[in-house]
């Protein structure tokens, strides 16, 4: 059920080891986790190596954004969709321009947008929208489609010490004070781990967006 994970190879935002994300992974019920660290993919290696000792089947992919926006997340279906999120990341890191709305035809992956309210979505077969908990509500009260949505829950936290630690990060990053920095500049604190039971339990009255989510994690290799 983990679809947007980060390590502190995200680097100013994310503060997880590897070895503390896959046993958090592997300590909240769930044998697959996708790796999208922010705007990289150095922990890649080091995920899947890892990954057998905890029991965890490894996906990747990356969390594309512009400081704490997040466009879009890119999940590879297989090598050679890891090998076309790579390019394209590259391809980003030397332009000077701004990403665009809408992610580029990349072969097979999986893209996943944010849901965002009042907005609507012109979605590819490979599109998906992503519906935090926090969404749900309103999701239920304008009783929107959920056909070409899944569960996302960002995992970037263990604790309140870590989140702590990342408006550290994010004040070094934006060079102000603790104490100035922008709430918009922050991941928000509810990005922690959740138990796969708790997620199934939360989202039980969508089961279109649970086994479209099972449905990505079966089809990534």
């Amino acid at each position: 059920m983990y679809l947007n994970t980060h390590t502190y190879y995200s680097l100013r935002y994310g503060t997880l080891k590897t070895e503390d994300l896959l046993e958090l992974v592997r300590s909240n019920g769930s044998s697959t986790c996708v790796l999208t660290d922010i705007n990289t993919t150095t922990a890649c290696l080091d995920f899947v190596r890892l990954s057998r000792r905890y029991g965890i089947r490894p996906i990747l992919g990356v969390d594309f954004r512009e400081g704490v926006n997040q466009k879009y997340i890119a999940i590879a279906k297989n090598n050679s969709g890891f090998q076309a999120i790579n390019e394209y990341l590259t391809e980003q890191l030397h332009k000077e321009t701004s990403l665009n709305k809408q992610a580029p035809e990349l072969d097979n992956t999986f893209i996943i947008y944010p849901f965002q309210k009042n907005k609507t979505y012109p979605l590819k077969s490979h599109e998906y929208i992503g519906v935090r908990p926090k969404d749900l509500d309103y999701i239920r009260l304008k009783k929107i489609d959920t056909s070409k949505c899944v569960i996302l829950q960002p995992v970037t936290f263990r604790t309140k010490r870590d989140f702590n630690a990342h408006r550290l990060l994010r004040a070094i990053d934006n060079n102000t004070l603790l104490s100035k920095l922008e709430k918009t500049e922050e991941a928000n604190p509810t990005d922690r781990i959740v138990p796969v039971a708790e997620l199934k339990r939360l989202y039980q009255d969508f089961p279109t967006m649970l086994s479209n989510t099972e449905e990505i994690l079966n089809n990534c290799n």
